[in-house]
């Protein structure tokens, strides 16, 4: 074994036998190449191959076609916040126009001269003090005619309502 020295500076000092000589690297690049390693250890820089400018062509053209959809996206979301534009102004229209006419329907139907024609006519008589009336909310809404009363069917009234006031008084 040889002796190995220290000078000083925290270098080991190798025997000629046991430094790294130039036929030992060209040896390992002998090897390498055998191999099969294809990427030359001369070159530092990569080059590009034929297989690369595919795949780029596609990431762009992909990347395009997808700023084509956004762009195309885009423009449909502006043609519908239009019309909704639109049709919003057409329906406040139509609402100001359904005011004006339910204001002309109402006055076209004059209620009071309705009610003094049907009474004239008879079809309709005043309430009376004596009348009760009793709405019933859980059936629909509906109207009843009745003919006009004689005075012996008031008083048999009257005292069938009377009989129920007091029964449901106590």
């Amino acid at each position: 074994m040889t002796e190995l020295a220290f000078d000083g500076n925290a270098a080991l000092k190798m025997a000629p036998s046991e430094a790294p000589t130039q036929a030992g690297t060209a040896k390992e690049e002998k090897k390498g190449a055998s191999t099969g390693s294809s990427k030359p250890a001369a070159d530092p820089k990569p080059r590009w191959g034929w297989k690369t400018a595919p795949k780029a062509v596609a990431t762009i053209f992909f990347v395009a076609a997808f700023v084509v959809m956004i762009l195309v996206s885009y423009a449909q979301l502006v043609m519908v916040n239009d019309q909704v534009v639109s049709l919003r102004s057409e329906l406040n229209q139509l609402q100001s126009e359904e005011t004006k006419l339910m204001a002309q329907y109402e006055l076209a139907y004059d209620l009071q001269e309705i009610e003094t024609q049907m009474l004239a006519s008879g079809q309709m008589t005043k309430i009376q003090n004596w009348q009760t009336y009793t709405l019933e909310l859980s059936e629909p809404d509906s109207v009843e005619y009745y003919q006009g009363w004689d005075l012996k069917e008031q008083l048999m009234s009257f005292a069938k309502n009377l009989v129920t006031a007091v029964k449901e008084y106590f």
